[in-house]
């Protein structure tokens, strides 16, 4: 298995246990949940509001790292996959090792580009 089948691989199995965590929020957030809360305890509107506003933030944070898995796998089948966003240089093998969603080479990622 080449380098670039390893990270494609890496990247699907990261991408469903995202989609998958993503599920899970959903069914555990208590703003969905089809089980009447008892709001006669003190406290349990905020507990609600708080622990939904914790999971729109994780669940915000899981869509943001499905995105950037998806953009990795289109500009791999696009043939775009390890270039340089900014410079258009290759991104350094070591750099996709490690973080496989990199859009941006060492240098320009330290030059503060986007990322």
């Amino acid at each position: 298995m080449g380098t670039m089948d390893k990270i494609k691989s890496m990247l699907l199995n990261q991408q469903k246990k995202v989609e998958e965590e993503i599920i899970l929020l959903d069914k555990d957030d208590p703003v969905n949940s089809e089980a009447p809360v008892e709001s006669s305890e003190p406290g349990t509107d905020s507990w609600v509001a708080d622990t939904h506003t914790r999971t729109v933030a994780v669940k915000k944070s899981l869509q943001d790292i499905l995105i950037k898995i998806k953009r990795a796998l289109q500009s791999m089948a696009s043939g775009k996959y390890g270039m340089c966003e900014n410079c258009g240089r290759k991104i350094e093998p070591e750099r996709l090792d490690a973080v496989p969603t990199a859009t941006l080479c060492i240098n320009c990622s330290k030059k503060g580009s986007k990322n």
